[in-house]
């Protein structure tokens, strides 16, 4: 009998270290007995049954000899996640040493009674719906009947007796779980129909195997706050203030970041628009020596040309001398913001030579020019070039006519 109350207390001591270290894993406290809502009549209702065995102890048997098998069925309503009520019929057969007898008797028994189901899980870890195990506490008391086997006279007994056990419940699904559940009934030794047993009182332990169904609702809602939650709630409303606080404090330094960019862009404008007028004079000004160099020779008498490349007679190649002007030519025309269009004009001497080769060699020295320029990156659409050859010459010695003109 030691040894069924040792594992009893045993189970008793996995479910509470069970419960606690559910409670130590959860990151904020979930509430405990206060802060639900009353359920309705047929909310959180449950139908149990389970088979077993059942050993009668102090009858002067061993435990191994005083044993049989018994079952229950119950119907049981959560009135609270903690707190339950069920009523409970088991029944089964005894089967115990009596001395009266001179035999073991076997005996059939019933026993109705009403339950009260306490969840230690949910009570100390807090109440979790989706929770896997839970060790349930079940105390109560009834009425007992028990009769002989028809091989021994017929005695049919009634007593009180009272019930206390525990419940290990294994969550399988929302509706359904797994019970395992070690029961310990108590009554006075009359309820043995044949007596002159060890013991003044009615001993039995019994150990289920069952199932529970759950129907209708089988949650729990919460209503209104606890201590823990006003004062979480009470700092997020202070917290929120405080952000509230910030944020006007932000708003108005960017009101005020706004009026002095306004400002500032006004400012902006303003010296946008007398940059565009200068600009536009500027453009004017340059339309108007564009004007004036409308060809090489009214280019060179207004002093409104880029570059002059003089050549040897009959010289149509660029030599190093002028290769190094156009290099700084080209540079210029790069870094040049405007749109200017860059006119290349070639001459040959009229005075040697005959009027189509000295058309060739006019063209030739112009081309060779505008090819260079855009080698060294000059975009083509900046570059005009043509070959007077020797018509509207530029200089009036015949030496000098042998050129290239670039304004």
């Amino acid at each position: 009998m030691k040894k069924f109350f040792l594992f009893f207390a045993a189970l008793v001591a996995f479910s509470v270290s069970a419960g606690v270290a559910t409670a130590q894993q959860q990151s904020e406290k979930e509430p405990h007995i206060q802060g639900f809502i009353t359920n309705k009549f047929w909310d959180n209702w449950e139908i149990q049954g389970g088979v077993g065995p059942t050993f009668t102890v102090k009858t002067g048997s061993g435990i191994a000899d005083a044993n049989h098998w018994a079952g229950y069925a119950a119907v049981a309503k959560w009135i609270h996640p903690i707190f339950g009520l069920r009523f409970t019929m088991e029944g089964g057969k005894f089967d115990y040493l009596s001395a009266a007898a001179n035999s073991n008797v076997n005996t059939a028994f019933i026993f109705a009674h009403p339950d009260l189901m306490l969840n230690v899980s949910n009570w100390i870890g807090g109440y979790k719906e989706q929770r896997v195990y839970n060790a349930i506490l079940l105390g109560g008391a009834g009425i007992a009947a028990t009769s002989l086997h028809p091989d021994h006279k017929s005695t049919r007994t009634l007593e009180y007796a009272f019930n206390f056990g525990l419940q290990n419940r294994f969550n399988v699904c929302k509706s359904l779980s797994v019970d395992l559940t070690m029961n310990y009934m108590l009554a006075r030794a009359n309820l043995y129909p044949v007596p002159k047993i060890k013991s003044s009182r009615f001993n039995a332990l019994n150990f289920y195997v069952g199932v529970t169904y759950r129907f209708n609702k089988r949650n729990f809602e919460r209503s209104g706050m606890t201590e823990a939650e006003a004062k979480a709630a009470l700092a997020r409303l202070e917290a929120a203030e405080a952000d509230a606080a910030a944020a006007k404090a932000e708003n108005e330094r960017l009101a005020k970041l706004s009026a002095e960019q306004a400002q500032a862009l006004e400012a902006a404008a303003l010296q946008a628009a007398q940059r565009d007028a200068a600009l536009a004079a500027a453009e004017a000004k340059l339309a108007n020596m564009d004007a004036q160099a409308a060809s090489a020779k009214e280019a060179i008498d207004s002093a409104n040309y880029e570059e002059i490349l003089f050549y040897l007679y009959g010289y149509g190649v660029l030599n190093e001398n002028n290769k190094t002007r156009l290099d700084l030519l080209a540079e210029h025309i790069k870094n040049s913001d405007s749109d200017k269009v860059f006119k290349i004009e070639g001459f040959a001497d009229p005075q040697t030579g005959s009027k189509k080769a000295n058309a060739r060699l006019a063209e030739k020295r112009a081309r060779l020019v505008y090819e260079y320029l855009v080698s060294k990156g000059v975009e083509a659409s900046k570059l005009d070039w043509k070959s007077p050859g020797t018509e509207n010459l530029p200089f009036n010695k015949k030496e000098q006519n042998r050129v290239v003109v670039i304004f």
